[in-house]
């Protein structure tokens, strides 16, 4: 596992207990290989560290560079960072760090933790119109509905390029027919109707559901 797929593990965001407001957040988006071979191709994790020491302004550092981290030091040398993570529950906090940031001692945590695409595997259905708008495999294929705004058949078609937080459930990708403007995928769960998805695209926006009511 390279440097930045064991720090994408820990995403998250990091209440500080130095100012109202203070935090450090790792954020990770993941894209697929464009050039792979391989089918369905990796996904490849890029990674941003964040931080606010008073809650009021904040500076963010991509993870490149003279960044390391080694599964438990993570070192910034451009912000000034150095902590060591440590993945342990604790009354619902799931991953805590000390170091210091800029020449202050830090201690943090997260209750969050990043969640994989082939999480939330299944078939959607609109519930507007009682058609299939998502596929999601377990594999990370994701096939969709590009008609879904304009009443279409529910006609699934592969979505090759796209963009996925495992910090927020989110996928983004770009629309089709002349229309470049993007469509937002927003996973979670809805009770006894399953796994959720809010599909979003400008203005509009619909709900789908793994498990429809009954008509």
């Amino acid at each position: 596992m390279s440097n930045v797929d064991q720090l994408a593990s820990f995403s998250g965001y990091y209440s500080l207990d130095i100012a109202p407001g203070a935090f450090l957040s790792i954020d990770t988006t993941e894209t697929p290989l464009a050039t792979s071979q391989i089918s369905p191709p990796p996904l490849i994790p890029s990674v941003v560290v964040s931080v606010s020491l008073d809650g009021k302004s904040s500076a963010a550092y991509p993870f490149t560079g003279d960044a390391t981290f080694d599964g438990v030091t993570l070192t910034i040398p451009e912000g000034k960072i150095m902590i060591k993570l440590t993945r342990n529950y604790d009354n619902g906090k799931l991953v805590s760090f000390s170091g210091n940031v800029n020449g202050t001692i830090v201690n943090g945590f997260t209750y969050y933790n990043p969640v994989p695409l082939s999480s939330f595997a299944g078939e959607y259905t609109n519930v507007s119109t009682n058609k299939t708008a998502i596929s999601i495999t377990s594999d990370r294929r994701i096939y969709f509905d590009f008609s879904v705004f304009s009443g279409g058949p529910g006609t699934l078609t592969p979505v090759t390029d796209y963009i996925y937080v495992p910090g927020m459930f989110v996928v983004t990708f770009a629309g089709r027919d002349q229309d470049p403007t993007n469509f937002t995928l927003m996973f979670g769960t809805d009770g006894k109707s399953g796994l959720a998805c809010s599909i979003q695209r400008g203005t509009k926006a619909l709900f789908a559901v793994t498990i429809p009511t009954p008509p």
